[in-house]
């Protein structure tokens, strides 16, 4: 579902508290991809330019955000996941979102009405909440993920030269200094995805490059035509 505001981190609450029994492992079947950028082609657009698609990050347990204008939850727009990237929890740096946690308690940031939902919720704490020291590989994900979905809930969709999927997901890499790296965008994203990201199935290979072949076969079959003699057509 999507939801602007603070809905989606309801959803997100309730999915979290309906599955807390369930394993966290990669699951395609359950389309659960734990500390995973997620992508999916976008047709007709992908045809085309098969770098080109859209973009999601999961959190700890596998649950899928990503943003349209809205943020989604468990699911992506324009279809399944096609293919993914699993990272490294370990490559965080705990201490900088430590820091991310502390701006936002203290209204340092823009953000810091992380809390909007609490009365609604009787006094349960919000997910981009979390203690500032003893972080576990799993929170200071979260933290970072969900931070960066409450950054983007309310921005303005624009593909090419504003905010976009990649870009949420490019956000949320930088706020947990990813390989202390803190200058993750969608250039870099796309292109780690296009060659390093692998598909969930034979049939996801398909869905992928079959419009984009499709189109190549037909581009060098109108060539030949252009090119060939029009008596050997005749």
């Amino acid at each position: 579902m999507w939801g602007g505001g603070g809905q989606w981190q309801r959803e997100h609450r309730a999915l979290k508290h309906n599955e807390r029994n369930d394993p966290v492992k990669l699951d395609t079947r359950r389309h659960r991809f734990p500390y995973a950028i997620v992508w999916t082609p976008i047709p007709p657009i992908t045809w085309f330019l098969p770098f080109v698609g859209h973009m999601g990050i999961c959190d700890s347990r596998g649950v899928i955000l990503d943003f349209t204008g809205a943020i989604g939850v468990d699911d992506l727009a324009f279809g399944k996941t096609s293919r993914y990237i699993v990272l490294n929890p370990k490559h965080i740096r705990k201490d900088r979102v430590a820091m991310l946690t502390m701006s936002s308690a203290s209204g340092d940031s823009p953000e810091s009405d992380m809390s909007m939902d609490r009365t609604e919720d009787a006094g349960e704490p919000d997910d981009c909440d979390a203690p500032e020291t003893a972080l576990d590989d799993a929170e200071a994900w979260d933290i970072a993920v969900l931070k960066a979905s409450k950054m983007f809930e309310t921005r303005l969709h624009c593909m090419v030269c504003g905010n976009d999927c990649h870009s949420h997901v490019a956000v949320a890499l930088n706020l947990m200094h990813y390989r202390g790296f803190s200058c993750w965008n969608k250039v870099i994203l796309a292109a780690w995805v296009f060659f390093c990201g692998k598909h969930t199935s034979w049939f996801a290979v398909c869905y992928t490059w079959t419009g984009f072949v499709v189109v190549c076969c037909l581009y060098l079959f109108s060539k030949m035509v252009a090119g060939a003699d029009p008596e050997q057509l005749g």
